[in-house]
């Protein structure tokens, strides 16, 4: 693949809707591309420079948010549920739609490196841009809930809310606490299901 038809295929990413939203009835969906940019701001605007963490690297961290969803240029949006139902062979497919896309032609070194750093979750940076992926799809969930209270069931929030717990670095933790849970814009939402 060259260098042109890469970035002709990363850009119909911004036409492809986050499936997870359309099907439950989301109508102006946000992009693959929307969330890519959602996620790097993220981690732009909040992320601290330095960490406890004696790997930390808000600058790493950064640039593995803004390639972690290019195969999905290849393979659509998987919802998280679906993946979960046979995760070796996403993962495989994941592997080679990356392979078809991101690490073909002349790709850097850098992005090989970021991309399995992205797969392997290994490491404390790449711990923290999955939180920060995770983080921004609960942000994205409360906003569309704030929004439009009566499309999401009362499970649907509490599952989605749960995800909050599940955010394995305490760096993205931090966040999710002023981001989410100190946020005056989402205080009812949370008083009403928040689990402890």
């Amino acid at each position: 693949m060259t260098d042109v038809q890469k970035y002709e295929l990363f850009a119909t990413l911004s036409e492809m809707p986050r499936t997870g939203w359309v099907q439950r009835g989301v109508t102006d969906a946000e992009s693959i591309t929307e969330h890519i940019y959602g996620c790097w701001l993220l981690g732009m605007t909040l992320l601290p420079e330095d960490g406890e963490e004696e790997t930390y690297n808000k600058q790493h961290i950064l640039q593995m948010l803004l390639i972690h969803d290019l195969p999905e240029a290849v393979t659509g949006d998987i919802p998280r549920p679906v993946k979960k139902q046979d995760p070796q062979y996403y993962g495989q497919l994941e592997q080679q739609a990356a392979r078809d896309s991101l690490l073909s032609g002349t790709c850097l070194l850098l992005h090989r490196a970021l991309w399995q750093e992205w797969c392997e979750q290994r490491s404390y940076n790449a711990q923290v841009a999955k939180d920060l992926d995770d983080l921004q799809a609960v942000y994205t969930f409360c906003c569309l809930k704030n929004k439009t209270p009566d499309l999401f069931t009362r499970e649907d929030t509490q599952a989605w809310l749960r995800n909050i717990q599940q955010l394995r670095t305490p760096t993205v933790r931090n966040i999710a606490r002023v981001l989410l849970c100190e946020n005056p814009r989402f205080a009812e939402l949370l008083a009403l299901y928040y689990y402890d």
